[in-house]
């Protein structure tokens, strides 16, 4: 995830700031810190003094009072595709109409700064939230790569090692994904989680690895526990895969994949919280869920029983045999939940299983019928 002027804006340090133009473009992605405050040379372009990406830090005392020559500022800012610029507003607390109708139609933000911020803090807050943000693409670069299915153990112990500082007798993997919240409460949400004990987070595909290390087998309990209050205090409601307990370094790409996919499974199961040991089946469909094998299979069990419905509601006979398995097969709780007569709910499952040619084989019914509902889940995500 790149800092952008809107991420920027969310640290306490420029919390009284104002943006007096180019509202539309708070997530342009600041490449690096400039700041100038005399006159561009007549090359600006060729120069190399403004690159793509950079956010200014300016007083324009040198342009105080002459609105053309602050304009020019602010356009070369713009042709060179620049983020956006602060303004510390010593000299300058509100932009000619001319600059504010090129900053907005330009989509430029412009954020006015209180005089008494120093520049250094500025820069010092900005730097530390790009190295930051690097250090984190490395990071999940590094994840990319120990995913794949070729990786070397040695490639894997060399990563976990650098990912994850605090080994212990046993780790595991937590992956989270949060909801569309403010990034400010994102970056609370961390850093409480952080506070952790033996935690290390890695940020990855806009979710987070948060990796659990402990000696005893009761401790990822606790962690849990204490993971689930956090998001409960912060009013926050997200799933969360997570994986065996492993103790080999060697081992770490498999740890990170099972939470992986138990996240994904979660999404599908609707729970908020799934065990990678309790996914069951899903552990050999998923991966599949793009083979044409998986969509040939839910076609040949699926289609039939919905073509085979006059009625209105032509899922009828896949709703009623979805009730059925959940209720391991008993007619009578199954009418109940479907609000059904009992005898009604047989004569669907007998008309299914003669639809599927499996009237006499009423494991192989289960068997079937069962696979393909869960790959319908899976294909409905």
């Amino acid at each position: 995830m790149s800092v952008t002027i809107q991420s920027l804006l969310a640290v306490e340090l420029f919390k009284d700031s104002v943006v007096a133009a180019g509202l539309k473009g708070l997530n342009n992605e600041i490449g690096r810190i400039n700041f100038t405050d005399c006159p561009f040379p007549d090359d600006i372009y060729g120069s190399g003094l403004i690159k793509k990406g950079d956010l200014f830090i300016n007083s324009f005392y040198i342009v105080k009072e002459d609105d053309e020559k602050l304009f020019e500022f602010i356009n070369a800012y713009i042709e060179c595709k620049c983020s956006g610029t602060f303004i510390i507003t010593e000299y300058i607390d509100k932009l000619p109409q001319k600059v504010l109708e090129l900053c907005n139609n330009s989509d430029f933000p412009v954020v006015f700064i209180d005089p008494d911020i120093p520049y250094a803090e500025i820069i010092k807050t900005t730097m530390e939230m790009i190295l930051a943000d690097q250090s984190e693409t490395i990071s999940e670069m590094k994840i990319e790569k120990i995913l794949e299915s070729n990786v070397s153990k040695k490639l894997v112990v060399e990563t976990a090692s650098e990912i994850n500082k605090c080994f212990k007798k046993h780790y595991a993997s937590f992956y989270i994904k949060f909801p569309e919240i403010t990034n400010q409460k994102k970056q609370l949400l961390i850093s409480n989680i952080k506070t952790i004990n033996f935690i290390e987070t890695v940020k990855y595909k806009s979710g987070i690895f948060l990796i659990l290390n402990f000696d005893r087998l009761s401790s990822l309990d606790t962690i849990l526990l204490q993971t689930e209050n956090i998001l409960n205090q912060s009013h926050t409601s997200c799933h969360l895969g997570i994986s065996d307990i492993f103790e080999e370094q060697e081992e770490f790409n498999k740890c990170i994949k099972q939470s992986l996919l138990a996240f994904e499974i979660s999404n599908i199961l609707e729970n908020n919280i799934v065990h990678y040991k309790d996914v069951n089946v899903y552990k050999i469909l998923y991966p599949l869920k793009d083979s044409d094998i998986l969509k040939d299979f839910y076609m040949d069990i699926i289609e039939p029983l919905i073509g085979a419905e006059s009625s209105d509601d032509k899922y009828e006979l896949v709703n009623t045999i979805e009730a059925y398995l959940k209720n391991d097969g008993d007619f009578k709780k199954t009418a109940s939940l479907l609000n059904q007569h009992e005898n009604t709910v047989r004569y669907r499952i007998s008309k299914a299983k003669r639809i599927l040619n499996l009237e006499k084989n009423n494991f192989k019914f289960i068997e079937q019928v069962s696979i393909a509902l869960k790959i319908r889940h899976i294909f409905k995500q």
